[in-house]
């Protein structure tokens, strides 16, 4: 059984493998490097259209923000009530996103990019997770 006050480390730990990937597709993206793609074989077509931006900044990016600040909100939801619900909440928003991330690329791009997939549904399965733990123990 997992201590109360650790809870929320499984979050942090599959947050970090989410960070990892957005660090890797933006690093490789800033020195203009193509990444193998040898599962999905689409991640050129995802990474180079135009839905992989938002607001002028790449999504691997925007990946770098949101993971960096799921895995403070883990952290401190182990121990702060506020830091639940906005981990929740933050985590719902990212679910969202994913899931309008992941139809456009198996709707209207009809590619799909393994890197982008992994981190899409690690949002989603951080959200169920989180859920999970919020609703056995409290």
């Amino acid at each position: 059984m997992i201590h109360k006050k650790h809870k929320h480390d499984i979050i942090v730990l599959l947050a970090l493998v989410g960070f990892a990937d957005s660090i890797y597709l933006a690093v490789t993206k800033a020195l203009g490097y193509s990444v193998p793609c040898d599962l999905t074989h689409g991640c050129e077509a995802v990474l180079a259209s135009r839905y992989s931006t938002l607001l002028g900044l790449p999504l691997a990016d925007w990946g770098i923000l949101f993971f960096a600040g799921v895995i403070v909100a883990a952290l401190l939801a182990n121990h702060y009530r506020l830091w639940r619900k906005l981990l929740t909440i933050a985590l719902a928003l990212g679910s969202l996103m994913a899931l309008v991330f992941l139809s456009l690329q198996f709707f209207v791009i009809r590619q799909v990019c393994q890197y982008c997939l992994l981190s899409d549904l690690l949002a989603i399965l951080l959200l169920i997770l989180d859920l999970n733990i919020e609703h056995q123990g409290q």
